[in-house]
């Protein structure tokens, strides 16, 4: 881990979290690594079985912070359907991983081909909690504003090419 990371991830050390950014290794040594990890894969092909049976019965999904929660594994998974028709050649990728207890943090990018053929990659932080191995909430942080001007066209500015062009954890 580089100093930059240590730096930012020193306070959720210092409260006990296990905290990643250097390697798939290093993520893999927390608890809920496996399962953030097999819903991104099942995400990238198409499985979405795969990612609701990840899921708790009593999911609360914010999709994005700032709009009402999706409630319910069977809510959750029909706004996986519709969600998918949005996105192909999905590229889900995470670039930071922290846990701490029932919790586990990623900053990532979510890079996809739209319908329309244009390329989205849109940086994004999310959250998920945990019981019993399955994800009971998930909230996910991007910025709608940048996310409505990728899909309507206009080219992402430098500074996103940068942050959405690191080398990822997986």
């Amino acid at each position: 881990m580089d100093r930059r990371n240590f730096v930012a991830g020193a306070p959720l050390v210092a409260a006990g979290a296990t905290v990643a950014s250097a390697s798939v290794e290093d993520a893999a040594q927390g608890r809920h690594f496996a399962v953030m990890k097999a819903v991104i894969m099942g995400w990238r092909q198409g499985d979405r079985q795969a990612v609701v049976a990840r899921l708790a019965d009593d999911i609360v999904w914010h999709s994005h912070v700032g709009s009402p929660p999706i409630i319910g594994k069977e809510a959750t998974a029909r706004f996986m359907e519709t969600l998918a028709g949005q996105m192909k050649d999905v590229r889900w990728r995470i670039f930071s991983y922290a846990e701490h207890g029932d919790t586990a943090l990623a900053e990532g990018v979510d890079e996809f081909t739209s319908p329309e053929g244009r390329q989205i990659a849109l940086p994004y932080a999310g959250i998920m909690r945990f019981r019993d191995g399955l994800i009971t909430e998930w909230r996910d942080y991007f910025d709608r504003g940048l996310f409505d001007r990728l899909k309507a066209g206009e080219a992402p500015p430098p500074h996103i090419v940068a942050l959405t062009g690191r080398t990822p954890l997986f």
